[in-house]
């Protein structure tokens, strides 16, 4: 046939059955007569004739199903047939639909909206043309500790590399952690000066990611030599926001550190690299002094290159081991130990987000979640199979087949599901929108899009397809062996079908209460987790603390005695104010994580090169103590007479006692601190203070050294001061202070320390309590699918309760039976819930960071919650079924 005329046919078929049917319904009249004719013909009587036709023909009905089944695209008339028949079923039944529909709604929904932050974060592509073949390097830290191989590395080994590789086309850097002072040249246009985050590139770091800027241009190969950097290409949301789009803004000035930059570009909203929140760029600048031997202790870069063709991953990875190695050989005194990482771009900042465990945690939760909903849809299936026994044996009996059966019932299912989807996906969406409001707790998470993209609709509908399967496959394999012979009986509704289906349901049920056991306990261990970090004591005094971070720009403030020139100055002009009892400066805020130095320990053996010690490390004024509430336990604090002239001295904490000095006294004791200089200077030991956690939603100590600011002066620091009253209301007395000072140099981040510790933990909260809500969710579908069970038992066993009751069984008896029964099935289940649920707190310590779990009592306080559930769930059929009336029962019966 034609291929015009199979088109023509299948469209006919498709959009004009009636037509099609009516010709075909001719033609096998046509044929009948023909063959009648002939038997006329042959002798026969006319009516003998048209029976002996009839007979040879074979049935005209069969006939024509035998021809549907040959007509071009009858396969989907046939399905959307099914889909008609199976909707009006759906009509039929309103309450069944809507329960189910809701049901499946509900697990679609949160994993949708829980999906959302995986299209997010680890499927959406970076910026750029072919992300895929863009390689990040990082340095591999010997100390070990969080993220150890996503390390910066330093200017020297980037010169070095970008030569000697043979596996990139093209090599750049980037400093993506600097900050600039941004003023205009009109004060009045801009207001305030402000502190923006800004990223030192080198001219091809633009290209390298395949990035072209929405106005203007980037950086050329002059524009990185010293004395011709004074360029700077601006984000789109600076430019937004603070240069209200103006295009003519390029090639005017703006003031960053005091000084002129000429805007050349502006870049594409779209550009952001995931956990990188630069506002601008300006040129890396490389000196003489960074190409010095001294210089590879100073680790600022990230390399960011572009494969060449036909190389892969892996030979990039082992090229750069390999030079790795050379400079461990070339300078062993800051190389040794240190490695080299290599990654593909989108791998990388997933990596340096850190956020793939907690993802994966919460999408098996949800996942869970789905499963325990498509098992009490197909629970309900099972019930509404077998109310439907005599319909399908009279189809069977017809002559449907039973994959015809299963078909017909899996397109029914898939019509629950496309309609569960449909509606999760409208919850979803709100849901999406209340996790897209309390993601602001970080600006790295927080400038990350989550939407309803393709990916979730996709997803979502992948998900609706698995939830028919996952609901209809075992009800309808179920169904399509329905015995005809006994269903079509009254006595049908003991067989051996209704036996298997209630198997079938106490099968799922029990998996159910497992499942939801697994995902209590596993949530109550992370809740637990959270509120010990919540509510531990972080080692000072949060509250009355007022912090402002200071940068302070090398055009005034180069020299190390303008530094502390500055800093004294301003403490003298932060004492008096009104409230203020102590100001202090520290390089770092308490328990917002410290910057960590290597050291060594005079009189101890030396360990190996690549397994140095570390420490927190903390530059402080003498006040910083006092104002944040750290005891003093051993020695001294610092004190004015700290001054550069005098021997250098150090202040460790307790645990840096306990880990380096054990029961000795370190008062006196010498170490030398690796801080970067060009000569290390033995210090003194002059004082122990207690222990301040690292992180303030951490449970680590980690061993810590402060130093005195007088001793060594820095450009940036934090400053902290202990009020009596509200320190927040102070915020403005602090900018006016720091603005008398110097007109020019902005405060960032002024914060009470209570509300900064809230916004560091600010994604803790949200990520337990929306497990806890899962888990919660999974509890009460799994007490739903218990209350239904034993409710269809129940019912299908109303003949056989009536029957005990009327031979003499009390009600109290019967109330025990169901009981029994309810709970031998719920002991089941808690019992492989809790097998699975014993490994959780070792595989959450290894997802999870220095997080160790142990909560022995959530292993019976959960199991006992179940069983109340399930004890609720089960009583009120019970409680019914020993109200039976026998005689009642068995006269309906």
């Amino acid at each position: 046939m034609p291929l015009f005329t199979r088109f023509q046919s299948f469209l006919r078929n498709i959009f004009s059955p009636h037509h099609a049917d009516s010709d075909l319904d001719r033609e096998v009249q046509s044929h009948l007569q023909l063959l009648t004719d002939e038997n006329i013909r042959a002798g026969m009587p006319p009516k003998e004739a048209q029976l002996a036709a009839r007979i040879e023909l074979g049935g005209a009905e069969l006939v024509k199903e035998q021809v549907r089944d040959q007509q071009i695209g009858n396969w989907l008339r046939s399905v959307l047939s099914d889909f008609r028949y199976g909707s009006r079923q759906l009509r039929k039944n309103p309450g069944f639909t809507a329960v189910a529909v809701l049901t499946l709604a509900l697990g679609i929904s949160v994993n949708a909206t829980m999906f959302s932050l995986v299209s997010a974060f680890l499927l959406r592509h970076p910026p750029g043309r072919d992300p895929e073949r863009v390689a990040v390097v990082t340095s591999i830290n010997p100390g070990n500790g969080f993220l150890p191989d996503d390390s910066p590395i330093s200017i020297p080994n980037y010169l070095a590399w970008r030569e000697a590789n043979q596996v990139f086309a093209d090599t750049a850097a980037a400093d993506q952690y600097r900050s600039v002072n941004l003023t205009s040249v009109n004060q009045s246009a801009l207001g305030q000066p402000q502190s923006i985050q800004s990223a030192a590139v080198s001219a091809n770091y633009f290209s390298v990611l395949g990035v072209s800027p929405e106005l203007g241009r980037t950086f050329n190969d002059q524009e990185v030599q010293p004395g011709r950097n004074h360029v700077v290409v601006l984000s789109h949301e600076l430019w937004e926001r603070q240069f209200a789009s103006d295009a003519s803004l390029l090639g005017r000035t703006i003031r960053l550190n005091r000084e002129n930059y000429t805007v050349i570009g502006i870049m594409p909203s779209s550009f952001h690299l995931m956990g990188f929140t630069p506002q601008l760029w300006t040129p890396l600048e490389v000196t003489a002094a960074d190409q010095t031997a001294a210089a590879h202790k100073d680790r600022s870069l990230r390399l960011f290159a572009r494969l060449k063709p036909g190389v892969t991953i892996e030979q990039a990875r082992a090229e750069f081991s390999a030079l790795a190695r050379r400079a461990e050989q070339d300078f062993p005194e800051t190389e040794k130990g240190w490695g080299a990482a290599v990654r593909t771009l989108p791998d990388f900042l997933v990596y340096h987000v850190g956020i793939r465990n907690g993802l994966a945690v919460v999408m098996t939760t949800v996942g869970f979640v789905l499963l325990i909903a498509c098992a009490n849809v197909a629970g309900l299936l099972l019930a509404r199979a077998a109310g439907r026994r005599k319909e399908l044996a009279i189809r069977l009996a017809l002559g449907a087949g039973g994959l015809r059966i299963i078909r017909q019932l899996l397109t029914e299912n898939m019509l629950i599901a496309f309609l569960g989807g449909a509606f999760g996906l409208l919850l979803a969406n709100w849901g999406i929108n209340f996790v897209r409001a309390n993601m602001n707790f970080n600006e790295a998470i927080s400038a990350v899009p989550v939407s309803l993209d393709w990916n979730v609709l996709l997803f979502a509908l992948a998900a609706s397809v698995l939830c028919a399967l996952l609901c209809g496959l075992a009800p309808a394999l179920n169904a399509s062996r329905t015995d005809v012979n006994n269903n079509l009986k009254e006595e049908g509704r003991g067989s051996s079908s209704s036996r298997s289906h209630s198997r079938l349901r106490t099968t799922m049920v029990t998996c159910q209460i497992a499942v939801a056991l697994f995902l209590l306990v596993g949530t109550g261990l992370l809740f637990r987790g959270i509120f010990m970090i919540e509510h531990q004591n972080l080692g000072f005094r949060s509250e009355h603390l007022l912090t402002a971070n200071v940068a302070l720009d090398d055009a005034h403030y180069k020299d190390a005695s303008q530094q502390t020139l500055f800093v004294r100055n301003l403490l003298r002009q932060l004492t008096p104010l009104p409230g203020v009892e102590a100001v202090a400066v520290a390089s770092n805020l308490p328990a917002t994580g410290p910057g960590f130095v290597t050291f060594r320990t005079q009189g101890q053996p030396e360990l190996p090169s690549g397994q140095p010690l570390t420490a927190s490390d903390n530059v402080v004024t003498s006040d910083f103590f006092q104002v944040a509430g750290i005891p003093l336990l051993r020695g001294r604090v610092f004190t004015e007479q700290d001054t550069p002239l005098a021997p250098h001295v150090v202040v460790v904490n307790q645990e840096f006692v306990n880990r380096h000095f054990h029961d000795q006294n370190p008062l006196g004791k010498q170490i030398q601190l690796n801080t970067g200089g060009a000569v290390s200077q033995w210090s003194e030991i002059v004082g122990v203070v207690g222990n301040v956690k690292t992180y303030s939603e951490g449970v680590v100590d980690d061993p810590g050294v402060y130093e005195p600011f007088l001793q060594r002066p820095i450009s940036y620091f934090c400053l902290m001061l202990r009020t009596g009253s509200d320190p927040a209301a102070l915020a403005a007395p602090l900018r006016s202070a720091v603005a008398q000072l110097d007109a020019e140099l902005p405060l960032a981040n002024v914060i009470t320390m209570p509300a900064l510790i809230d916004r560091q933990k600010g994604g803790n909260p949200f990520f337990v309590h929306v497990l806890a809500s899962f888990a919660f969710l999974a509890l009460i579908l799994a007490g739903i699918g218990i209350y239904g069970l034993v409710a269809y038992t129940v019912g299908q066993r109303t003949h056989e309760i009536a029957i005990r009751m009327a031979l003499g069984a009390k009600r109290l008896e019967v109330l025990r039976m169901i009981l029994r029964d309810g709970m031998k099935m719920t002991l089941i289940g808690a019992a492989v819930g809790l097998a699975l649920a014993l490994p959780l707190p070792r595989v959450f310590d290894a997802i999870f960071y220095g997080l160790h779990l142990r909560e022995p009592r959530l292993y019976f306080v959960v199991p006992l919650t179940i069983l109340i559930v399930a004890l609720l769930a089960t009583y009120i059929p019970a409680r019914r079924a020993s109200r039976v009336d026998p005689m009642s029962a068995l006269h309906q019966d």
